[in-house]
């Protein structure tokens, strides 16, 4: 069964009526295995205990890397990203919190009411993957008092950061076969054949929120060459001629220095390390990081059930859509997707 990010928690609902109130997350890949464990109780106040930590994870990786050689590797997301997706999710913090919101206090908040110029925010290609809009606290439609000035006014989108983020490999094509990696990660693989591999789709999760951004809220678009230089100078052009400001995040110190000498506000998004063991979540952070654990390992295992974030077939609509593919390994399970799935529907259409 095909479902679509926002409707996840269908199946979380559906395992809790089946008592699997403790929901094992792991990876095909016997060398991996566990990633975390979710005990399902209260839907504004679940248990989330990461079994394998970042730090954990990275060593698990590299002993991969040693065995298997660096093919094999690069299939897999790296620690970094393992952080961001919890972070994404909601589970987790950025580290520079203060600063963010200090940086924001200055250059946001701008009351166009008084006249004052608006200030649109600006995302680097290595940010776009990660929700930034909602975990920084910036977006207008989420964040702010109705009636009171938004931290940003909405978003400069540019054109050279579309571009990074369409750059793509697919598993037996620019890419290792997929069918190469079931011995090492597990048969699940198969089904990724023809699909991106990990890097790429790490840059379709950005690719889905920078069109999340253009068609959902206020923006602009900018012209701009691909590159940290062309990305800043698009934005710095297209402002000198325009009543509006900007400021600039990234996960790059390089993007950040460049950005300030050219006078252009940037703030670097640090991360920590590697996440808390023990964390509070509500089920819809729960089933976005299961969407985003999905996605970036390409499939992962719970109890009755193997998610599949990419699967031979699935086309743009589904990435369009945010689709993943809930392969049931129960009838019960089944059935109580195919009954539920229709209320979810309904009700995240009112």
């Amino acid at each position: 069964m095909k479902l679509p990010r926002d409707q996840l928690v269908v199946l979380l609902n559906a395992l809790y009526d089946l008592d699997e109130r403790t929901i094992t997350v792991k990876h095909p890949a016997t060398q991996i295995g566990e990633l975390l464990r979710i005990d399902l109780g209260d839907p504004d106040a679940s248990t989330v205990t990461v079994t394998t930590g970042a730090m954990t994870y990275e060593s698990l990786i590299d002993d991969i890397r040693r065995e298997y050689g660096d093919d094999v590797y690069n299939e897999l997301p790296n620690e970094a990203a393992y952080v961001k997706a919890l972070v994404a999710s909601g589970l987790a913090d950025i580290r520079n919190r203060d600063e963010i919101d200090t940086t924001i206090k200055r250059y946001g908040y701008q009351d166009l009411h008084e006249g004052h110029p608006p200030r649109y925010a600006g995302f680097d290609t290595n940010l776009l993957p990660w929700r930034m809009h909602d975990v920084l606290g910036i977006d207008p439609e989420l964040h702010g008092t109705d009636g009171e000035p938004k931290p940003v006014n909405g978003y400069i989108l540019a054109e050279g950061v579309d571009a990074e983020l369409k750059h793509s490999h697919r598993y037996g094509k620019s890419a290792m076969p997929a069918s190469e990696l079931t011995a090492i990660l597990g048969s699940e693989f198969e089904r990724l054949d023809g699909q991106p591999n990990q890097d790429s789709r790490e840059m379709r999760l950005g690719l889905r929120e920078y069109r999340r951004l253009r068609e959902t809220r206020p923006h602009d678009v900018v012209a701009s060459d691909t590159g940290d230089a062309g990305i800043i100078a698009g934005c710095k052009e297209y402002y000198a001629e325009e009543p509006a400001g900007v400021i600039l995040f990234s996960n790059d110190y390089g993007f950040v220095d460049r950005a300030r000498e050219q006078k252009v506000p940037a703030v670097h998004v640090e991360f920590d390390l590697d996440v808390p063991k023990t964390i509070t979540a509500t089920w819809d952070e729960i089933a976005l990081l299961l969407y985003e654990l999905a996605v970036l390992f390409g499939v992962i295992i719970l109890p009755k059930a193997t998610l599949y974030g990419a699967w031979d077939g699935k086309d743009e609509h589904d990435w369009q859509a945010e689709r993943i593919d809930v392969d049931c390994r129960s009838d019960e399970l089944s059935s109580i997707l195919h009954r539920d799935r229709p209320s979810v529907q309904t009700y995240n259409r009112l």
